[in-house]
């Protein structure tokens, strides 16, 4: 099979920008990943929630357009465009007809340089987030996430969570003079972007060197990396809720690595094999719910990964009230059998053939292609990653799995939980 990398354009920019454009036989839809830097990392202790504000806002009103305006001329064009926060940069994504593209373009930079963050509207934004968070109080999972993250995490970490009403409080105190100061930071400066679709790396490139020489340069600021502080501690936080019927249940620990350790391929094997969503697919789904139907689903949520931040390994399973003491007793046993019986070739193999396939299906589409380019360019890993995957995870042995389980102290697993808990349970 011919290699992907071959049929995609790859410009590398002043600045860190780097760009990818990858022309394919879809008919009429242009994707776009991207993503410039400016995230929570550069923001102080307590303003973290500055950039979501921000991202909620960055097309509801510019320096030319009024929101309407915005809105009104995307829909027009059936054009899809949003913005969204992460760690250490602002992201954003859009889809549009060929003859659109350019138009999506200017729109995106005019949004990123120009946002004017009506007083009005951050009124009406900080509403509808502090409704959200409001039904958050009585949302089983959103708690149980929160306690888990303040257990595994000291606070001065990315992946330390605040209370509600603590994001209330600090929600409440963004100004907009704050907002424009966080808007600054976007520009060039490492900017990524990821075209596939409909459309010729020529008119791409074209479009897109036209609409970026408008962006400034912004943040230059590399964070430093904070190492996380807490030692792992098998600690229990419930967190009661009335008149819920499931229990929302995390298991977790965090961990000293981030996507770029060696062994980061193979713990993602790991926790597939251990808690893949599919029915009979991971060893949890097969015995917790198929064999002992102790819960709807049960599967590993990792998360929290970046480059300049340590991640997390974490289960989560949905329990009743009357069985969910039995369901963890379960769970944790079940963990220690997978670990003991379940770690073998034949399992290995498997696994490294659906991520195989799914990989190569993924990128089968537009919006696949674009969100895996675009990874590869946040990552700052070559374009030929996008080829070398599939060996890679097949590159993953049976010892790389069993040094992932040692790297995971199972016996040090936080548990979080929240929902109505029955007094009288065993």
């Amino acid at each position: 099979m011919e290699p992907i990398a071959s049929n995609v354009t790859e410009l590398e920019l002043a600045d860190g920008v780097r760009i990818f454009i990858a022309p394919t036989k879809a008919k009429d839809v242009v994707t776009l990943q991207g993503s410039v830097l400016g995230g929570m990392l550069m923001l102080p202790r307590g303003k973290e929630i500055t950039q979501a504000l921000a991202v909620e806002l960055l097309d509801a009103g510019t320096v030319e357009k009024t929101k309407d305006q915005i809105r009104e001329a995307l829909a027009a064009r059936g054009i899809g465009l949003s913005f969204s926060s992460g760690t250490d940069r602002t992201f954003f994504s859009g889809s549009c007809l060929p003859e659109d593209f350019s138009f999506l373009l200017k729109t995106i930079v005019e949004c990123l340089t120009g946002a004017t963050f009506p007083t009005k509207e951050i009124a009406l934004a900080k509403e509808r987030m502090r409704g959200e968070l409001e039904e958050g109080k009585t949302d089983t999972n959103f708690r149980a996430t929160i306690a888990l993250s303040r257990m595994m995490y000291d606070p001065s970490h990315i992946n330390y969570a605040d209370t509600i009403e603590e994001r209330i409080k600090f929600l409440n105190s963004i100004t907009r003079a704050e907002l424009l100061a966080f808007r600054k930071m976007l520009g060039r400066e490492g900017l990524v972007i990821s075209v596939a679709g409909d459309i010729t790396p020529a008119s791409a490139e074209r479009s897109i060197r036209s609409a970026i020489e408008k962006l400034p340069k912004g943040t230059t600021e590399t964070p430093v990396r904070k190492l996380n502080q807490k030692r792992p501690e098998a600690k229990e936080l419930l967190v009661p809720i009335t008149d819920k019927a499931n229990i929302d249940t995390y298991l977790g620990v965090a961990l000293p690595i981030n996507y770029d350790h060696p062994l980061y391929l193979a713990f993602t094997i790991f926790n597939s094999m251990l808690g893949a969503r599919g029915l009979s697919s991971g060893h949890l789904m097969s015995t917790i719910r198929e064999r002992d139907g102790l819960t709807y689903g049960i599967y590993v949520r990792a998360g929290g990964f970046g480059a300049l931040s340590e991640g997390f390994f974490r289960i989560w399973a949905t329990f009743s009230p009357a069985t969910f003491k039995v369901a963890v007793e379960k769970t944790r046993k079940e963990i220690s059998i997978f670990l003991k019986t379940k770690l073998t070739e034949q399992g290995l193999l498997a696994r490294q053939d659906q991520f195989a396939g799914s990989y190569v299906v993924g990128l089968s589409t537009t919006n696949g292609l674009a969100s895996t380019l675009h990874s590869i360019g946040i990552e700052g890993k070559p374009l030929s990653y996008i080829d070398a995957y599939p060996d890679l995870i097949r590159a993953v042995t049976l010892d790389d799995l069993k040094a992932v389980a040692k790297l995971i102290p199972f016996d040090k697993l936080s548990l979080a939980a929240s929902g109505s808990f029955d007094t009288k349970a065993k």
